[in-house]
């Protein structure tokens, strides 16, 4: 049986502020100038994000290429809202599969351009076998990478 792990993280700002956001979230080209975790990037469309695209967001750690693949598989959208979700498909380090115990890993942003909205982050996945064993540090994980993604977001000018 596998465990869910789930956080949340939002903060308030002004409705230019979420606009800004948004436009560079659906923008995948622009994800290195704000992400951190994004030092190279690959889209199906570099200047847009539709449902069913898919991303290739690479960084280096410690020497090696990190590669995470995400799908959009959901985008809502209505006055002064926009909610994309993406599902993770893998990850890889130089080109050999990682991170198999984490199970349907899904971020969702949600942006609220209006007074009194902002951004949240929600991200959820599932961890199954001897993986729950760190469940803990996953946690955590968790937590921070949410946490970093909104403030990354937050911080565009």
């Amino acid at each position: 049986m596998a465990t869910k792990l789930t956080h949340t993280a939002r903060c308030t700002l002004s409705p230019d502020a979420v606009d800004r956001a948004l436009a560079a979230f659906r923008n995948p080209s622009t994800w290195p100038d704000w992400n951190r975790n994004a030092k190279g990037m690959v889209a199906t469309e570099a200047e847009s994000l539709s449902e069913g695209d898919l991303l290739a967001v690479h960084q280096i750690i410690k020497g090696a290429l990190i590669e995470s693949r995400w799908s959009v598989s959901k985008i809502r959208e209505g006055e002064n809202f926009c909610e994309i979700t993406l599902t993770g498909e893998g990850q890889s380090r130089n080109e050999r599969p990682i991170g198999r115990g984490l199970v349907d890993l899904e971020i969702t942003a949600t942006f609220l351009s209006e007074e009194d909205g902002g951004i949240e982050i929600h991200s959820v996945c599932s961890v199954s076998g001897f993986i729950k064993l760190f469940q803990g540090k996953l946690s955590e994980y968790l937590r921070s990478y949410s946490q970093n993604f909104l403030d990354d977001l937050a911080a565009i000018n």
